[in-house]
């Protein structure tokens, strides 16, 4: 049985599909799958418990379907309540109490597959429909707050309303470009994440590009996400790429052209220079290895320390104690292994 989070009092978030531009033009585009992997992830945490009292909640997305990612089997260690929010994000959410053992282990084994693609010019092959929902990514949020004033303001002054007549992935690509062009990788980042406060002065990192850009187009009736998760780390050989078994936190962007599904953007991984393409291109094109914990960003969760606890984005496993039993974060590790399939 799925259950709800709490929901912050004031915040609306608006899951409404509206309906693309009527006069968009078909782009003579497609993405063209070019490769998959497949992996196995062992993801282990870990804390010790700092005392006999207190209560604790675990907190872990389920990992979604997205444009490249497709979960073949998740199984968990810790037998939680899967749980659903208001905005799609589902979850495990485990109550622990202090037992015989002071360690606490959380074991986490996913297996898929994840696709490399890449954006082509021309038609795509008769027998490849595009099979794709906007779903809930057109809204606003606290992170994606593309309704403010400021965000507004900064759309107009840098000429990024959607064309009558232009196509999705041609905005999108105008976006992109625009950040190429006036942005810079800053870590951490000279703002706040959200939108708004990232579009003034694109001096950010991952996470705010994605927000920016998401805003970008959703404001232009575009659906877009945010993917946050992990990449895994490869070294470049002469027979394509070898996993490294390191990873590293990443938050990337997809929006949907209705013509041709969900497209990635990742514009980060250009600017740092990151392995993958040798034009350091990373507009439509995905490498395939990405690793999406969830979509989107800003839960509400019921701790034990407080109800309608904020967090945007959980890229690890997310540890609530109460107040007595708060140590425990300072005890709190993380590994991980992956293996090619």
């Amino acid at each position: 049985m799925f259950t709800a989070f709490r929901i912050r009092r004031g915040v609306l978030l608006v899951l409404l599909f509206v309906p693309f531009l009527a006069k968009a033009d078909v782009p003579d585009k497609y993405i063209a799958v070019v490769g998959s992997e497949h992996f196995r992830i062992v993801y282990d945490s870990s804390f010790t418990w700092p005392g006999d009292e207190g209560s604790a909640k675990m907190y872990l997305p389920i990992p979604p379907e997205t444009g490249a990612q497709h979960i073949t089997s998740f199984t968990s260690s810790i037998k939680g309540a899967v749980e659903t929010d208001d905005s799609g994000h589902r979850m495990v959410v485990a109550t622990l109490h202090p037992g015989g053992s002071r360690r606490v282990h959380w074991r986490v084994v996913i297996t898929g597959t994840w696709k490399i693609r890449q954006l082509e010019d021309g038609a795509p092959p008769a027998n490849d429909p595009v099979s794709a929902s906007g779903g809930g990514f057109l809204g606003t949020s606290d992170s994606i707050n593309w309704k403010d004033n400021a965000f507004q303001d900064w759309l107009d002054a840098s000429g990024l309303r959607r064309h009558s007549g232009e196509a999705a992935v041609d905005f999108a690509q105008r976006v992109y470009t625009y950040l190429h062009t006036h942005g810079a990788y800053t870590y951490p980042p000279s703002s706040v994440w959200t939108s708004a406060a990232c579009s003034r002065r694109i001096h950010t990192d991952c996470g705010g590009f994605s927000l920016v850009f998401v805003g970008a187009c959703r404001a232009n009736n575009i659906p877009a996400r945010l993917l946050v998760g992990q990449c895994f780390k490869v070294r470049r050989t002469g027979d394509g790429a070898a996993l490294t078994g390191s990873r590293q936190a990443h938050v990337i962007a997809e929006f949907l052209d209705p013509h041709l599904g969900w497209i990635p953007e990742d514009i980060s991984s250009q600017f740092l220079h990151v392995g993958g393409f040798g034009d350091l291109n990373f507009f439509g094109r995905d490498p395939g290895y990405f690793f999406a914990w969830h979509t989107d960003t800003d839960f509400f969760l019921d701790t034990p320390r407080k109800s309608n606890a904020h967090e945007q984005w959980i890229q690890n496993p997310s540890l609530w104690f109460s107040e007595d039993a708060d140590g425990a974060n300072d005890t709190m590790s993380h590994h991980w292994d992956i293996e090619r399939l």
